[in-house]
């Protein structure tokens, strides 16, 4: 069951990563909490950049741990930032985001999951 969950979390995480990573790198002006945590358009991108990769890499087993912790950097700097601005509400929303990449790499990979879908494209 845990393992089916977390199927679908990474799924989620996924797309959610790489729209909030497209959506950073194209347009850092847009993401206000790190603008007023004064940090630089470049670094903005730069944590966008981190998010997209931390995505992509749940969906290979070999580096799924990377890409969840990847995914947990981005949240607690994402936490700092929310703190920094004094945003006691974002931050605490964002806490509640951190416990998705956490449960994932504790759970760890569904390694059921590639043979069930290799079973059902042969």
């Amino acid at each position: 069951m845990a393992k089916n969950v977390v199927a679908i979390l990474i799924l989620f995480s996924f797309a959610a990563s790489l729209y909030y990573s497209l959506n950073g790198a194209m347009r850092p002006e847009a993401l206000l909490v790190y603008n007023k945590a004064n940090l630089s358009r470049s670094a903005i991108q730069l944590l966008s950049l981190l998010l997209g990769v931390g995505g992509v890499l749940l969906l290979l087993p070999q580096t799924f741990r990377l890409g969840g912790a990847l995914l947990i950097v981005h949240s607690v700097t994402t936490i700092g930032c929310f703190l920094a601005t004094r945003d006691w509400i974002g931050g605490a929303l964002e806490f509640v985001f951190l416990q998705v990449p956490v449960f994932m790499v504790a759970v760890g990979y569904p390694s059921g999951v590639p043979e069930r879908v290799r079973g059902q494209l042969c």
